[in-house]
């Protein structure tokens, strides 16, 4: 649900100083640092590309973001995806880390996903791409997401019903997701899991 720290989660959980990663940013929550590197952020497509072809040209680590200015649209989304794929090298030394904030504001369908960004779902592994998809309620976004991921975090779910429908997607028990609490999550990897807090220690 909003506010019990997804974006965090993305962050500490999944970034690490040396990754190379293109963040889709509709409303600038990745302005500052992650993992202690500055996120350079572009609100033109344009320029967001040309950074992300001159980042994927080394095997340094970098943070950039695409975050217009403008009200964001399924439109906005499908190019940032459309960009980021064409990123994708299955030589390179380093995957390219994707994320993906609010998908469900950004996508029109909860069955197979569609555009770039199904392609990345479907395909981006085999090409060195690995999405991390943000939202709030499974049932809102694309079943390819869930089906095809790796890890999945789960955090606080406002609704019963939330909780027993990531039952059903990813196995873990509903009675462990509905106890959560702000920041608490539980974090799978393949089938097995484990619960955890974020901390800023």
């Amino acid at each position: 649900m909003s506010g019990c720290g997804k974006t965090s989660a993305a962050k500490k959980l999944f970034i690490k100083p040396t990754d190379q990663v293109a963040i889709f940013d509709p409303l600038n929550d990745y302005e500052g640092e992650i993992a202690g590197r500055k996120v350079r952020s572009y609100s033109s497509l344009k320029a967001f590309a040309a950074a992300l072809i001159a980042g994927r040209k080394t095997t340094q680590g970098f943070k950039i973001a695409y975050a217009p200015k403008h009200e964001t649209t399924e439109a906005d989304f499908d190019k940032f995806c459309m960009v980021v794929w064409g990123m994708g090298d299955g030589k390179h030394k380093k995957p390219l880390k994707v994320i993906c904030e609010e998908v469900a504001e950004h996508t029109s369908t909860a069955g197979k996903a569609t555009g770039y960004h199904g392609k990345i779902l479907r395909l981006g592994r085999k090409f060195g791409l690995h999405s991390i998809n943000m939202f709030q309620r499974g049932q809102e976004v694309s079943k390819t997401i869930i089906d095809n991921c790796q890890f999945a975090c789960v955090m606080m779910q406002k609704a019963e019903d939330s909780a027993y429908y990531l039952q059903r997607k990813t196995g873990i028990p509903a009675e462990e997701i509905t106890k959560l609490e702000i920041l608490e999550y539980v974090l799978q990897d393949g089938k097995a899991w484990e619960t955890g807090k974020l901390s800023w220690k």
